[in-house]
């Protein structure tokens, strides 16, 4: 049995990888041993739940392609933004700052559907909400330009792919 956490905001990540190059979440995986994450083996979740995967921080990859790809379960804290971890969820974009069509639509279902299963509301997480809602990695203080997007514009737009970072694939 699972066991359930409070989740307040959803943190949105991008892989730094170059745009439209094909990785996969085991990938991920390997970057994130090598900077030294790792779930905890005492939890169920972590044993169970993508045992193939002990290193992942996120709870979510998507691939060029528009596929969902799990990474850590949603129960397990997650191991992506610094001071935010205990109580968020975390979505991971392949690519840097350009993303395909398939990616944009899989992130707006991904994003309804958790801000609907975990009560998120759909707006900017930042301080003066208590950091309930959906923001960047770089929203976070994080010195980082991650995802390479402006979430708030994203969420103003009714999460429609933003101009100027859309990948289009050949």
């Amino acid at each position: 049995m699972y066991s359930a956490r409070y989740v307040r905001t959803l943190i949105i990540h991008c892989a730094a990888t170059p745009n439209g190059r094909w990785n996969t979440v085991l990938d991920i995986d390997s970057w994130h041993r090598q900077a030294g994450y790792r779930r905890s083996p005492k939890t169920a979740e972590a044993r169970s739940f993508n045992p193939g995967l002990p290193h992942v921080g996120y709870h979510w990859v998507i691939y060029t392609n528009g596929g969902l790809a799990s990474g850590r379960h949603p129960s397990e804290v997650g191991a992506h933004a610094r001071g935010f971890n205990a109580d968020s969820l975390s979505i991971c974009l392949l690519g840097t700052d350009k993303f395909t069509r398939l990616q944009w639509d899989q992130l707006a279902q991904q994003a309804q559907y958790l801000c609907k299963r975990y009560n998120i509301p759909v707006q900017h997480a930042n301080a003066a909400n208590s950091w309930r809602g959906i923001c960047g990695h770089r929203d976070t203080g994080a010195q980082k330009a991650c995802p390479g997007f402006s979430v708030v514009d994203w969420l103003a737009g009714d999460m429609a792919p933003l101009a100027g970072h859309i990948l289009e694939l050949a």
